[in-house]
């Protein structure tokens, strides 16, 4: 019984989570949590896009379902989903209504994708 415990939480935990196969647009537009007014254009020749897309495509799996709320970051819109870097998290929003809303999101190391956050500065 005591093995059980721990083997049901860890199914239960890999069991949350999902594969997530998202795939940039040819250009999206960038905005500022710290400016709501200032945006850009990445297109698939900017650094940052390239260094995006293949983080997206290299971490297609462990995405956790949310809908909580992650201040802060740089939020890229690109299609119908919006992609929010911060500091520690990667959060994916679908756009498709109103208000964009937290749909999944995954930890991440500390400075992994600074190439993004650096566009705020």
């Amino acid at each position: 019984m005591n093995k059980v415990i721990p083997l049901l939480l860890v199914m239960c935990l890999l069991g949350c989570s999902k594969a997530l196969d998202l795939q940039l647009e040819p250009e999206v537009k960038v905005f500022f949590s710290d400016d709501a007014k200032k945006n850009i254009h990445l297109t698939q020749q900017d650094k940052a896009y390239i260094v995006l897309s293949e983080w997206l495509h290299e971490n297609k799996a462990n995405w956790l379902v949310t809908s909580g709320r992650y201040p802060g970051g740089v939020y890229i819109k690109s299609g119908e989903y919006g992609i929010q870097v911060t500091e520690s998290k990667v959060v994916i929003y679908s756009t498709l209504g109103k208000k964009p809303k937290a749909i999944y999101v995954q930890e991440i190391k500390n400075g992994e994708l600074s190439t993004i956050l650096e566009l705020a500065k």
